[in-house]
This record gives structure tokens, C-alpha cells and sequence, in this order.
């Protein structure tokens, strides 16, 4: 049904040559079933499927879950890390650090022909709708993955996860799913885990009555430690976990690893030195299981900061030190200045933070904000880190799992 569909846009939208408009962007499926044969020819011989473009429902859901995009186009591939993208709760619904990271992404995002972007939560504070009227740039209409911030836990949540079909770009299928792209001659395999921290954890203090101040202020309490729903809590993490031990040890006497590249994106940080600081309910659960499974890194929102913290485990008493990244993308709309919780980071894990220096409008967006751009090949992934004028502040190169290794340069 798919390649007759397919057949139907091309005669309709194509030329007399039977080819798509330049505009619409294709890819492969690859959907290999759980037989080790599957997959030696997915690594070696780069196994192909049906062509796809990407606006439809049905070809960005090909992606998620037990499902493989494979970029035959590319030897890399290209996404940008965003986070806390909503605008205001008021009128005009938008700030200016979020109009301004918005034009950058769309400069660079057609500069860099990106991929995808990832957005780790608090996609939309309240009200308004700041996603269609900000994020309009051509690179911005290309697929985006998102996840529930605490925000977005005091609206609809079933709203967002609704409008995913309704879009041609926002993929938001549930509270928590997996996304697996495989690109280049040798496929390398990238997988996201898109997970809940807020299920997993609980949220802030409750706002859906609260007046302007206070729904600017809500993030400023305690962080939550237990979660609304333990019952909801468990069946999540037994997801992540089970879907760390597919990633990790699928088919060990062919491969030591089945994703070359393993993300998990949650909103709550699992540690930061900025205002909200440290999460220990992600420290006591979460983090035993990215270094159990060797999870290249955590990447979170909630701060809204760009932070890059490395900390290092070893799977044995004498075994290689291995790093784990910890990377916070969530200023996108607004920026904090805040590092009140540098003594709940490791000592020495630090590597950046952005913005430093006082503002005291920062927080309702009258900043410049900030965003993180990966261009990633089969050997490593270079992780820029921008200012919401398109500045680039700092990068460090990220190398695929079990090749232990980092180099950084600040600008």
C-alpha cells in the first residue's frame, strides 16, 4: 500500500520523468526482523526498503519504536538538541530569545541541511501556540521528537501526543517511545530513547491556578523525587531498561553492540549545576542503568542552560574508565544564569555552561537562549553548542560507544 501511495505522489506531484519535487524529502524504512542475518546485512550491505517521504504520519512513525529510518543520502548524519521551546503563558505567547533562537535554528538548520531536531520537553507553557507561529524556518519542517516537560504535564498532554497526526512534523506518539535512525555505507546505527521524566519522578508544584508571577516562578521549588503514580513509574522504567538491554546486547556473537550511538532525552536533568539543579530521584534510578547499558549520553531540558558534564564508570574494578555524558539543552526560550547547585555535580565533571554573567530578565526570555547542533559520521560526533544569535560557544567531540575517548575545544 505504502509503494502504491508512493507511485500515486509521484505521478501526481513529479515531472514527466516520474520524479518527487525537490522539496520533499525522502528516506528509507528499514523495519529487519529479529534474526541475526537481518542484521549482518543491515551492517555490511546497508539493506534497503521502501522509499519514503517524511511529512506523512505513517513514514515518521516508521522510525519510532521497533522501527529503522536508514539515510541512504548521507555518510552523516545531522540534528539539533533543543529544550524549554515554549513562549509565555500571555500575550504575545512568544519572547525574544525564543524568536531569536528560532531564526537560528533555520539559518544553520539550511546551512547544515539537518536531519531532524530532538526537543527535551516544555514545548508549550500553558497556552498559545508558539510551535506553528515561531519554528517556520524550511530546515524546521523537517521531523521533530519530543517529549513531556513539567510544563507540559499542567496541560494537555494527550493534546500533544494527539496532534502527531495531525502534523506534518511534530512526532510526539506517547509518553515515552524510541527512535532509530541507521545512515551511511556501513549504517551506522543511532537510537534515541524518548522517556518521561516526569512520570518517572513526579512534578512541580501544581499552577493551573496560579496568577502570571507564579506560573514564571513554578520551577523555582523543590525538585520532585517521588512520583505521582508509582504504579505508572515502574512499568516506565522497565521499558527503558529493557529497551537499554535490546540496544546494548542484541546478538552479542556478532556484534559487541547494536546501537553505535545511544541516547537517552528526558526533560529533569539527572545532574546540573543550574537553579533546579540535580534531580536524585534520576540519580537513584536512572543513572545505575545508563552506565549499566552504556548509554553515550542523557540529554535534558528543565534548566535553561546548555551544560555539558562528563563523569566516568568502569564495568569492572580494573576495567577502562568509561565517560557518560551528560548534556542540558533547555534554553531555547529563555535562559538562567543561576549555578546554585555546583556542588551537587561531581567534582571536576563541568566541562561548560552557558549563559554566566547576571541578567535579572533572563528567565522571561530577554536573553539571547541557545541551542546544540550534532553532525555525527560512523567515527565520532561533534556537538556545537550555539547562542540564540548563532554564535558558537563551545564543542566537544563525542566517539561511539566503547571507543572511550574526548577532545573539546571552548571558543
Amino acid at each position: 500500500m505504502l509503494t502504491i501511495l508512493l507511485l500515486f505522489l509521484i505521478i501526481v506531484l513529479g515531472g514527466a520523468d516520474g520524479s518527487l519535487i525537490s522539496n520533499v524529502e525522502v528516506h528509507q524504512i528499514l523495519t529487519p526482523s529479529q534474526k541475526s542475518e537481518q542484521w549482518i546485512n543491515l551492517k555490511t550491505e546497508a539493506n534497503t526498503g521502501d522509499e519514503c517521504s517524511f511529512g506523512s504520519y505513517e513514514c515518521r512513525m516508521a522510525c519510532v519504536n521497533d522501527g529503522i529510518c536508514y539515510r541512504n543520502d548521507s555518510n552523516n548524519l545531522r540534528f539539533f538538541l533543543v529544550g524549554d521551546t515554549g513562549g509565555l503563558p500571555i500575550y504575545p505567547y512568544t519572547t525574544y530569545a525564543q524568536k531569536l533562537v528560532a531564526k537560528s535554528l533555520a539559518t544553520i538548520g539550511d546551512e547544515k541541511n539537518i536531519h531532524f531536531t530532538v526537543s527535551a520537553g516544555d514545548n508549550i507553557y500553558f497556552t498559545g501556540e508558539t510551535f506553528e507561529n515561531v519554528y517556520k524556518g524550511k530546515a524546521l519542517q523537517k521531523p521533530w521528537y519530543l517529549i513531556a516537560g513539567n510544563h507540559d504535564h499542567f496541560g494537555n498532554i494527550s493534546g500533544q501526543i494527539a496532534y502527531t497526526s495531525r502534523s506534518q512534523r511534530w512526532t510526539y506518539p506517547a509518553n515515552y517511545y524510541k527512535v532509530s535512525y541507521a545512515f551511511g555505507k556501513n549504517a551506522t546505527l543511532v537510537e534515541f530513547l524518548m522517556i518521561d521524566t516526569i512520570l518517572l519522578c513526579g512534578n512541580t508544584r501544581d499552577i493551573t491556578e496560579a496568577n502570571f508571577v507564579d506560573m514564571i516562578l513554578a520551577t523555582t521549588n523543590t525538585n520532585p523525587n517521588a512520583p505521582k503514580d508509582p504504579a505508572a513509574a515502574k512499568t516506565e522504567l522497565d521499558w527503558i531498561e529493557q529497551q537499554l538491554k535490546r540496544s546494548s546486547s542484541f546478538q552479542l556473537e556478532f556484534f559487541k553492540s547494536r546501537a553505535d550511538y545511544l541516547f537517552v532525552v528526558g526533560h529533569y536533568p539527572v545532574y546540573s549545576i543550574s537553579q533546579h539543579g540535580s534531580l536524585n530521584c534520576l540519580i537513584e534510578k536512572l543513572k545505575p542503568l545508563l552506565e549499566k547499558y552504556h548509554v553515550t549520553a542523557y540529554v535534558a531540558g528543565h534548566d535553561h542552560t546548555l551544560q555539558h558534564i562528563v563523569t566516568e564508570y568502569s564495568l569492572s574494578e580494573n576495567a577502562e574508565k568509561i565517560p557518560l555524558h551528560y548534556v542540558i539543552s533547555g534554553a531555547a526560550s529563555r535562559s538562567d544564569r543561576s549555578v546554585k547547585h555546583i556542588d551537587t555535580v561531581p567534582q571536576g565533571s563541568l566541562h561548560f555552561n552557558y549563559p554566566t554573567g547576571f541578567n535579572p530578565f533572563s528567565q522571561i526570555g530577554f536573553s539571547n537562549g541557545g541551542f546544540i547542533y550534532v553532525d555525527m559520521d560512523s567515527e565520532k560526533a561533534m556537538f556545537i553548542f550555539y547562542n540564540g544569535k548563532g554564535k558558537e560557544k563551545y564543542s566537544c567531540i563525542v566517539i561511539p560507544r566503547r571507543k572511550f575517548t574526548m577532545n573539546e575545544t571552548k571558543k
